[in-house]
């Protein structure tokens, strides 16, 4: 039964409380390998993990102690997910890239968007690691030449051009977007709506589907910590 849970677990943070219910969880967590394949920092975690606790994880030394066998005896991390973890800088990356990558092994993801301070000379010795488009989540902006994420286009005739000649190929800076399925929404789009938690704004679809303000009757942004109560 335990092994049918366990390959459920989505994150990092699951994983280390689960290796806090009793020796049995955490010597079956900890010596599962498969289960270490992927590592994914996610909140609670994202806002406190440092270069240095997560460099000891995938190390097998240091707090979070809990992979230290199972790295040691065979690193088959193939996914590094560490969105929005502000605590980490470029090189902490880099470092913790560079360990995975030995003895042939290949990190096939990686996800540092909200790693704040990366530049195209730190991407650039990143690709050097992971070549294969789509690895890693951030590229550099076509149009404000940038290192930021450059999000997939939901609509149609853009989905049938070519990935690099997308008019709308650009970061959320530089081409304004739907907060919730990220299509572009350009100066001919007429199905715009504001959501009411501030300047966003979502295609008509999106708006549809999402719950209203009951003060103002806009939507808002599921992806919000702080929501308006709904109807």
């Amino acid at each position: 039964m335990l092994m049918i849970v366990l390959p459920y677990l989505h994150s990092l943070f699951e994983f280390i409380s689960l290796s806090g219910v009793s020796p049995v969880l955490r010597n079956s967590s900890r010596d599962q390998t498969v289960l270490w394949t992927k590592v994914v920092v996610e909140l609670p975690l994202s806002s406190c993990i440092t270069d240095d606790n997560l460099w000891f994880t995938l190390k097998s030394s240091g707090k979070l102690n809990l992979i230290r066998r199972v790295v040691d005896a065979n690193p088959l991390i193939k996914k590094l997910i560490v969105t929005g973890c502000t605590e980490l800088v470029p090189e902490g990356i880099i470092a913790c890239v560079e360990t995975l990558m030995k003895n042939n092994h290949k990190l096939e993801t990686l996800h540092i968007n909200g790693v704040p301070g990366f530049t195209k000379d730190h991407l650039s010795s990143l690709s050097t690691y992971l070549p294969q488009e789509g690895a890693i989540d951030l590229e550099v902006c076509p149009k404000c030449d940038q290192v930021r994420m450059i999000p997939p286009c939901s609509r149609e005739s853009c989905k049938r051009e070519g990935r690099n000649e997308r008019e709308c190929r650009g970061c959320w800076y530089c081409v304004p977007r739907c907060m919730e399925c990220a299509v572009c929404l350009g100066p001919d789009t007429d199905q715009i709506e504001e959501v009411a938690c501030g300047g966003d704004v979502v295609c008509l679809p999106c708006c549809q589907a999402l719950p209203k303000c009951r003060f103002c009757n806009k939507p808002y942004c599921t992806c919000r910590s702080q929501q308006p109560e709904a109807r």
